[in-house]
């Protein structure tokens, strides 16, 4: 006898006492099963299942209907068809979070890749630092070269000075861990400002001599962070953007938050074709942000404002120096606070 059968059933819900009919299977006001059985194994079992089957199965429609139907999710979710869809929020959240996850184990990777070249550089830090014939000559970043050096062989706001100027630090905190940066600009001759013990720290932390990269590899591991919190800035965009009298900031959000599930999405399957090559992902990432996620983004925008062809590019085109903009502000504001709390 299962537990759905009408002789268990009640004249009233057990969980919030509403008075029920015996032809009422489950609670008109709360949704409990009205039954009176105890729970048995099988029972316990079965209603585990089906309830994680529920929640799997809005799961699968979401993530089918974001990648088969841009921006349908969000304009069905506003409409009311939400017992077929994951909350746009929560899958967001979760998407963000496994997405976190899959940049740890990509890091884990890089790390161990560049030990060997880490042991190599430990040994290859110059043994000397007053290298004032180098002008013209070619630099090495596993090299340590005072100011004078840079100065002879770089303007004052060249790129390279300032790249160079890090890894010397770096090289010097390999040779001479125990020394501070104080104590590193002094030796380098540098002057003690905020700026350079700032870069003298800062060099402390990469991983190799390899600025650039690392550099870029930084950001896109913090894009989805810096993403997350612009989304109620670029929502305020999309509002005034897409201004329309019927749909109010909270289902712009939602729309924002579907669009950015795609993305993170994307994201973890370029972090794992990473894991296996580098090379791979790198074609496919670009490919993706060069063609795929701006037409993503036309179809998501058509199909939930139900605009015209070319009144949606039009505001497609208008929407991203704006999203430049607010991704810039939040960054810098993201930077300032990391200065801060160092």
């Amino acid at each position: 006898m299962g537990r759905k059968d009408a002789k268990y059933r009640s004249n009233k819900c057990l969980n919030c006492n509403t008075p029920l009919d015996i032809s009422e299977r489950y609670c008109h006001y709360c949704g409990q099963l009205n039954s009176t059985k105890k729970v048995t194994i099988s029972d316990f079992i079965e209603e585990f299942f089906s309830n994680f089957y529920a929640y799997d199965s809005k799961l699968r429609n979401s993530i089918i209907s974001i990648f088969s139907k841009p921006g349908v999710l969000a304009k069905r979710y506003n409409a009311g068809q939400r017992a077929t869809y994951a909350n746009p929020f929560r899958l967001f959240l979760s998407v963000s979070i496994l997405l976190f996850f899959t940049f740890s184990l990509t890091e884990d990777v890089n790390v161990n890749s560049n030990k060997e070249e880490q042991l190599l550089l430990e040994g290859a830090a110059n043994d000397s630092i007053n290298l004032s014939n180098a002008v013209s000559e070619k630099l090495y970043t596993d090299s340590i070269y005072n100011y004078e050096d840079l100065n002879k062989n770089f303007p004052k706001n060249d790129f390279k000075r300032i790249k160079y100027t890090i890894t010397s630090f770096r090289n010097y905190h390999i040779k001479y861990p125990s020394k501070d940066a104080a104590q590193t600009l002094k030796e380098l001759g540098f002057k003690n400002t905020t700026l350079n013990r700032f870069l003298a720290n800062k060099a402390k932390t990469f991983k190799t001599n390899n600025i650039e990269e690392e550099i870029i590899d930084y950001f896109y591991q913090k894009l989805p962070f810096l993403i997350f919190l612009s989304v109620p800035f670029i929502t305020v965009i999309f509002w005034v953007v897409f201004y329309q009298k019927n749909i109010n900031y909270t289902e712009h959000l939602i729309f924002v938050y579907t669009f950015y599930t795609f993305i993170f999405i994307c994201f973890i399957l370029f972090n794992v074709i990473d894991v296996f090559s580098q090379s791979i992902e790198n074609f496919i990432a670009f490919t993706c942000f060069l063609l795929i996620f701006p037409y993503y983004l036309y179809r998501s925008l058509r199909n939930f404002y139900q605009l015209s062809r070319w009144k949606t590019i039009l505001k497609l085109v208008l929407l991203h120096p704006l999203f430049m903009i607010t991704f810039l502000f939040v960054t810098f504001i993201a930077f300032i606070f990391g200065i801060i709390i160092k």
